[in-house]
């Protein structure tokens, strides 16, 4: 890419948590980049984000990111630069090695930010035991992607078809709170089983924020790195409860990692989900209650300097939502 020419980024997931507040960020930056939104249906898509994706520098496709030949022509098509890759669901391995397979083939991205999850999955804490307690595939198989970019990757970001990688690894989202509120209002319940060790928490505008920067960064300073998102502080049930119940005004009871709690909320999500994504979810419980869920200071540290700031305040957070609630 000419050092005068603005950046074409090609962005999975727009509609998502992340995805929807990440598009108007990179549409307010200097570099005035070009975004690439691939989705299954457009009309939904641009309904979803309204006003934020109007303008030339837009660009919206139909078609399936998850096949490859369709990706690949995407890619190549609209001269993509940097994408970012942010994929989920029971076939996440397949599609993005896919992923990564297309960019390594159409030569013109030269970065790419992957989302993944807080821990450290590189081979020395796998050898220390850091998946020991970790039977959950939505999370493991995270580990086996960062193992691609980490050690699978052989060609320089200077050669065709080489590029550099940054890691996002966001702690539990603030916005799943949100799916207790009928049951904190209705019942005085919240019916997450975050555990007794404490878990982080992340506010998705603070992953957007991270993924923009290091789109923009562009593997200069923030490349072949993970970056950890969230907060230092972990969380515990009795915590998150507390804190709901101060907010709110009424008391909060929360769900327990025992045998009951973790059964009863396996059971609910087998109706919402599905018996495989039901279990697990449940397995991820466990393991936050086993060993629970965050960062050490050194990669907080790293992150308030890929945010430029420090990250938001759960607590904050909690508190202007209960008030919205009221309203």
């Amino acid at each position: 890419m000419s050092p005068n020419s603005s950046p074409t980024y090609l962005l999975t997931a727009a509609s998502g948590h992340i995805g929807n507040r990440l598009v108007p960020l990179l549409l307010s930056h200097p570099s005035k980049p070009n975004i690439v939104l691939p989705t299954r249906d457009v009309a939904r898509l641009t309904s979803q984000l309204l006003t934020k994706a109007n303008g030339p520098r837009v660009q919206i496709v139909e078609g399936d990111i998850q096949d490859p030949i369709f990706l690949e022509a995407t890619l190549k098509t609209h001269g993509v630069t940097a994408t970012f890759v942010c994929l989920t669901g029971e076939n996440e391995l397949m599609a993005t090695l896919n992923f990564f397979d297309a960019v390594r083939r159409v030569e013109t991205v030269k970065h790419l930010v992957y989302l993944s999850a807080c821990g450290d999955f590189d081979l020395d804490a796998i050898r220390a035991g850091t998946l020991r307690n970790n039977a959950a595939g939505h999370v493991l198989v995270k580990s086996i992607i960062e193992s691609k970019l980490r050690y699978g990757l052989t060609v320089p970001q200077s050669q065709p078809g080489g590029f550099s990688w940054t890691i996002i690894g966001p702690s539990l989202f603030y916005d799943n709170d949100l799916r207790s509120k009928q049951s904190m209002l209705e019942q005085g319940f919240f019916d997450e089983p975050l555990g007794s060790k404490g878990v982080s928490r992340v506010d998705p505008g603070d992953i957007a924020l991270a993924v923009s920067n290091a789109l923009q960064d562009d593997g200069k300073v923030w490349a072949n790195k993970k970056i950890m998102i969230g907060s230092l502080a972990r969380y515990t049930n009795l915590e998150v409860a507390k804190l709901w119940s101060e907010a709110i005004g009424i008391e909060i009871t929360p769900a327990l990692s025992d045998e009951e709690g973790l059964a009863t909320f396996e059971e609910h999500y087998r109706g919402i989900l599905s018996p495989v994504w039901a279990r697990d979810l449940r397995l991820m419980y466990e393991l936050f209650d086993a060993q629970g869920f965050g960062m050490s200071e050194d990669e907080y540290r790293d992150q308030v300097a890929l945010l430029g700031r420090s990250p938001t305040s759960y607590e904050e957070f909690v508190r202007k939502t209960a008030e919205s609630w009221k309203t």
